[in-house]
């Protein structure tokens, strides 16, 4: 049986996938560069038939500069799956699709210690606004774990000194 320190575990796997991600949802010339804030909550359930239970919520304030924007960071398939490889996982990408606005693809990665994840990463950006759904499934020792990602962001002005800067 599957218990709620085992979920934790796999949620700590989960987290460790998310931290090798960008942070929300970014990118074109559309979207203001400055100070972001961007609130995550961060959900999980072991069964299908069961309702997801909150994991964490948090807030961060970052600094998302006219350099880093210009990278198209989070609309371009695939390009945090150079940062899963640096933390040794093997990844693949499919089923890109991007519009001026939006993005989705696929990735799925077999992490250094054996254990995979695969995800469903959906992205939207406007002006002062933008939106990032992640669904992962985590297979762990022969158990799944499915937890999803929203990051909200809302644009609130210049940067300041205490954000991270990006």
């Amino acid at each position: 049986m599957r218990t709620t320190t085992h979920a934790f575990r796999l949620a700590h796997l989960a987290l460790a996938t998310l931290a090798a991600l960008p942070l929300g949802a970014a990118a074109n010339s559309a979207v203001q560069p400055g100070g972001w804030e961007m609130k995550a909550v961060i959900t999980a359930r072991e069964k299908p038939d069961t309702p997801p239970k909150t994991l964490t919520e948090s807030t961060t304030r970052v600094c998302l500069s006219k350099a880093f924007l210009a990278k198209d960071p989070y609309l371009t398939p695939g390009i945090d799956q150079d940062k899963m490889e640096k933390k040794g996982a093997k990844c693949s990408i499919s089923d890109p699709k991007r519009s001026d606005n939006a993005a989705s693809w696929k990735m799925s990665c077999v992490m250094a210690d054996g254990n995979s994840v695969d995800m469903q990463i959906s992205n939207t950006v406007a002006p002062r606004k933008m939106k990032s759904e992640i669904r992962q499934m985590v297979h762990k020792g022969g158990q799944d774990l499915e937890m999803q990602i929203i990051m909200n962001s809302t644009y609130i002005g210049e940067c300041t000194k205490d954000m991270m800067a990006l």
